[in-house]
């Protein structure tokens, strides 16, 4: 997974008054499944788009496998595209919708027959080769227009929310399928999503993008814990932000004073005077005491299962996302809530 398969080199595209991407650089490797992920009109769509083919960069340039697109239309790109809506041909069977880009292409019946019946296989649709798109459930379509997608062995897949269209739990059960059938193939996957959950699910790196640019790129983990900025901290996950001047530091830790009191938070190399702090729901603590406590009153609880999400508001007026074991908090109670240095994260405004 080291060589990339795509490559943007420092792309750009205007409509209009609007810049949809602007000066965008990023890899997908070889194997790699990759998720473009962010809030509509932040620009996503458009990369994928001319990657395909389907749009041209204004600037820069789209490298695929090595090779310069710029003057390669899309039906000869080693690329192929599925659409959120699956496009599937209604008159023909499971079979000839799977079959279709490989008659185009002029492929040799036998052939076409042993790469069907490979397909169907993967995707588990065995029985299913004589029906027609009606008679097939969602998450059927979904997958038989996957494996339309990869029966041309594309070099690289491009998904355009691909499961949008799926209830919750089916999503959830496509998701395994996705990833299992992507590492079979062992084909790079772009998957353009604005579910943070399918992308912290799938993905093996996830470029989160904003007006046109990449905000932060790496591990699913990484940007979880690790978030750069403001913005992918609120967008990717619950989180709280404290915020204040820093008011005494050393060389491990900085203490900074809040509207709802003074909070101590590791560094590495922090030198600004005023701070930003993100702390997710499950690093705080209910009835916990220490440096880093503040308290209020339960204002609300939404049951999850495993778990209760409750919003506390402080004394500032604030309101704080907490993760607790079901029925540890109650409407109205008062408490205590307490995280420790290392459970927050100083961000970028």
């Amino acid at each position: 997974m080291n060589d990339p398969v795509l490559r943007f080199d420092r792309v750009s595209k205007q409509f209009g008054a609007t810049r949809a991407v602007d000066d965008v650089s990023l890899e997908v490797r070889a194997g790699e499944f990759f998720a473009l992920l962010g809030p509509s009109g932040c620009g996503k769509t458009t990369l994928m788009r001319m990657a395909a083919g389907f749009e041209t960069p204004d600037t820069g340039a789209v490298f695929i496998d090595g090779a310069d697109m710029r003057a390669t239309p899309p039906h000869r790109r080693p690329v192929n595209m599925m659409f959120q809506s699956y496009a599937l041909f209604p008159h023909l069977t499971v079979a000839d919708n799977i079959a279709f880009g490989l008659k185009r292409m002029g492929v040799d019946r036998a052939t076409i027959v042993t790469r069907v019946a490979e397909m169907v296989r993967i995707a588990q649709l065995q029985g299913m080769e004589r029906r027609k798109p009606a008679q097939l459930s969602g998450g059927q379509r979904q997958r038989v227009a996957l494996a339309r997608a990869l029966a041309r062995g594309p070099k690289l897949l491009l998904l355009d929310e691909p499961l949008g269209a799926l209830d919750r739990k089916l999503r959830e059960e496509t998701q395994f399928e996705l990833m299992q059938i992507q590492k079979k193939l062992n084909v790079a996957f772009l998957v353009v999503t604005h579910d943070q959950d399918e992308a912290l699910a799938m993905a093996d790196r996830i470029a989160i993008m904003r007006a046109g640019r990449i905000e932060q790129l790496g591990a699913p983990g990484e940007i979880y814990a690790r978030p750069r900025t403001k913005f992918v901290a609120g967008f990717v996950g619950e989180t709280n932000f404290f915020e204040g001047r820093v008011i005494a530091r050393d060389a491990h830790a900085i203490r900074i004073e809040t509207p709802d009191g003074v909070i101590e938070i590791a560094h590495e190399g922090f030198s600004g005077d005023h701070a930003i702090v993100s702390v997710r729901p499950e690093r705080i603590a209910p009835g916990g005491a220490g440096r880093n406590s503040v308290a209020g009153e339960v204002q609300d609880v939404i049951f999850r299962g495993d778990h209760s999400l409750a919003r506390v508001r402080l004394s500032s007026g604030a309101l704080l996302r907490v993760a607790a074991d079901a029925g540890a908090l109650a409407q109205g109670a008062r408490a205590t809530f307490a995280f420790g240095a290392n459970d927050g994260v100083i961000v970028d405004g």
